[in-house]
């Protein structure tokens, strides 16, 4: 019978080094007091941009940075959803800067026209809000059916917003025959604060774009432009 070899393991006892511990504490330590500090600084100012129609105080305000707020104690989305929740913001954006400074960009609804018959502006995306004729732009003086409305507002939106602030008054004027049938119901009449009245429908609303180049080909005139016409040299009656 051979003999049992035995083998026996050298057990190693590893001693605790309270230096590299210590070490570790002090540097999970001081990251966390990093950190915590970091998320206390508050923001530092709040610039607003992008807006004519809605003072900044007010954006602020919506925004929630009348108080003091933590730098990195916010979202953009949740900033934006509170802005965006006035009328006449149409998108909203926010971005943290360099010394603890944050810009909010906005895009306005645009103000088109007071509508009498409700006692609301309408707004550049189809919408309406309550309130006064503040905003310098024209009156719509009456009723207007909405598939009609929906279509001017569309087509008004896409002019320039001095030509719309040159219009001082909108009543809607269709045209019919002499047995009442309409000619032309999506016709208004525009009345200009130099003194002009222009007739427009849907369908050539983007003529107006061109209003004060077409003015001005006909010299210091005041009188009645057709620009619902179905031809390219709109009619011009002139009033003495």
């Amino acid at each position: 019978m051979s003999e049992k070899q035995v083998k026996t393991k050298r057990v190693v006892k590893r001693r605790l080094n309270l230096k590299r511990v210590f070490l570790l504490a002090l540097i999970i330590y001081l990251f966390y007091i990093g950190i915590t500090s970091l998320l206390k600084i508050n923001v530092s100012s709040v610039t607003v941009n992008g807006n004519n129609y809605v003072s900044d105080s007010t954006i602020i305000k919506l925004a929630g940075f009348n108080e003091k707020v933590p730098f990195f104690g916010f979202t953009e989305k949740t900033v934006c959803e509170k802005v965006e929740s006035n009328g006449l913001i149409h998108s909203c954006k926010v971005t943290r800067e360099k010394g603890w400074k944050v810009k909010i960009t906005v895009e306005e609804n645009e103000p088109l026209f007071y509508y009498s018959a409700n006692g609301k502006i309408a707004l550049s995306d189809g919408s309406m809000i309550d309130g006064e004729n503040t905003y310098g732009v024209p009156t719509l003086i009456n009723y207007v059916p909405e598939k009609v409305l929906l279509g001017f507002i569309s087509g008004l939106s896409a002019i320039k917003s001095d030509i719309i602030h040159s219009i001082s008054e909108i009543e809607y004027t269709p045209s019919a025959n002499s047995d009442g049938t309409y000619i032309d119901d999506e016709r208004f009449m525009l009345s200009m604060n130099d003194g002009n009245i222009v007739y427009i429908n849907n369908k050539r609303l983007s003529i107006l774009q061109y209003y004060e180049k077409v003015y001005a080909s006909i010299g210091d005139k005041k009188g009645i432009f057709n620009f619902d016409s179905d031809y390219d040299n709109y009619y011009f009656q002139e009033i003495k």
